[in-house]
C-alpha cells in the first residue's frame, strides 16, 4: 500500500527494512547525519518501534516520526481520535506534524509509558506468549496478567518527586506515562495527554491478590480514580520529574520492550516529539484532574 499510494503521487520514499533491536534507531539517525532537508520516518510497528524511531530522531530539527500501527499493543495510537487514519496512507502522507511530549529517561527516550512490578512482569510474559501464534495478542496481556497475578511481584523504590523528600514505598507496580494507556489497551493514566506537559504516575500499593483483581477491571477501562476507598489502593500524581532508586537492578518496561536498572531519572520534555498526525486525527483531550 504504501509503494502503490507514493508511487502514483510521485512521493520521494523508501521501505527500509530493519534488521534487528536497535537498527531502526541507527537507520534514522544515519540518514538525518546526511540530509538537511525535511524528513519524515513512519515506523510499521508498534510502540517498541515507535521508540526506536524516536530516539534516532532526537535532536534532529528537519526530522519527524509518525507510525502505522501494526505491533502488538499499539498503545500510542490510542491517545488519538479516528485511528483507522493511522493506516490511510494518504492521511498520513497529507498529515502535519505536531509537537508532541516525550519521557526522557537515563538519557534516553520513551513515548508511551514506563513501568516497573507487576506490569513489566506481564510484559515478560506477553515475550514469551508471542513465540506461540495460535494465542491472540489481546489474549497474551491477559493471560500474562493472570499469571503474574499467581506469583504477585512486588517493587520496592526510593522515589522523590518534582525534587522533594524522598518516599520509601512497597508498591505492587508503578506506572509513569506520556500516553494515557500502557499493556495493550490498559487506560492506566485517566488524566494523561500527549501534549500536556506532565508525567502521570500510578502508584498501585502492594495489595492482596483479590484486591488487585477486584481493581483489574477498572484499571483496565481507566475508572479506578473513581471507587470508593481508592486512597487506600493508589496514589496518582502528575509532575515533571521522579528520581526512583529501587536498590537493586530491576525489570523496567520501556513502551512494551523490557531493560534493566537500579534506577531512573525521569523528565517530561514538553513538545520533544515531531510526530507525523495523520489527516483528521486529534489528541484526545485529558480528562480534568483534581489532586
Amino acid at each position: 500500500e504504501i509503494r502503490t499510494f507514493c508511487e502514483g503521487q510521485g512521493v520521494d520514499y523508501e521501505v527500509y527494512y530493519t534488521k534487528g533491536a536497535g537498527d531502526a534507531e541507527d537507520y534514522i539517525r544515519r540518514t538525518c547525519h546526511k540530509n538537511s532537508g525535511e524528513l519524515r520516518f513512519y515506523a510499521c510497528g508498534g510502540d517498541g518501534t515507535l521508540n526506536e524511531a524516536a530516539n534516532g530522531a532526537a535532536g534532529y530539527p528537519n526530522a519527524a516520526v509518525g507510525v502505522i500501527p501494526t505491533g502488538t499493543g499499539n498503545d500510542f495510537v490510542r491517545n488519538f481520535t479516528c485511528r483507522e487514519r493511522f493506516f490511510d496512507m494518504g492521511a498520513q502522507i497529507g498529515g502535519r506534524v505536531a509537537g508532541l511530549d516525550l519521557i526522557e529517561y537515563n538519557q534516553r527516550y520513551a513515548t508511551t509509558t514506563l513501568n516497573s512490578g507487576f506490569d513489566a512482569e506481564v510484559v515478560k510474559t506477553v515475550l514469551r506468549i508471542k513465540r506461540y501464534p495460535v494465542v491472540p495478542v489481546k489474549a497474551a496481556y491477559f493471560i500474562g496478567a493472570l499469571v503474574q497475578l499467581i506469583s504477585k511481584p512486588g517493587v520496592k523504590m526510593r522515589v522523590a518527586i518534582d525534587g522533594g523528600e524522598i518516599q520509601e514505598k512497597e508498591l505492587l507496580l508503578v506506572c509513569i506515562g506520556n500516553s494515557a494507556y500502557c499493556g495493550g489497551g490498559f487506560h492506566s493514566g485517566p488524566h494523561a495527554g500527549v501534549a500536556d506537559g506532565e508525567l502521570d504516575v500510578c502508584f498501585i500499593k502492594n495489595v492482596s491478590r483479590l484486591t488487585f483483581l477486584s481493581l483489574l477491571g477498572s484499571y483496565k477501562d481507566g475508572t479506578y480514580l473513581q471507587r470508593r476507598g481508592i486512597d487506600k489502593i493508589a496514589e496518582y500524581v502528575k509532575c515533571h520529574s521522579l528520581d526512583i532508586d529501587f536498590g537493586e537492578p530491576r525489570s523496567i518496561s520501556v513502551d512494551g520492550e523490557l531493560v534493566e536498572s537500579d534506577r531512573l531519572s525521569v523528565r517530561i520534555k514538553p513538545g520533544a516529539l515531531r510526530f507525523c498526525l495523520p489527516a483528521g486525527c486529534e489528541a484526545i483531550e485529558p480528562l480534568p484532574y483534581l489532586p
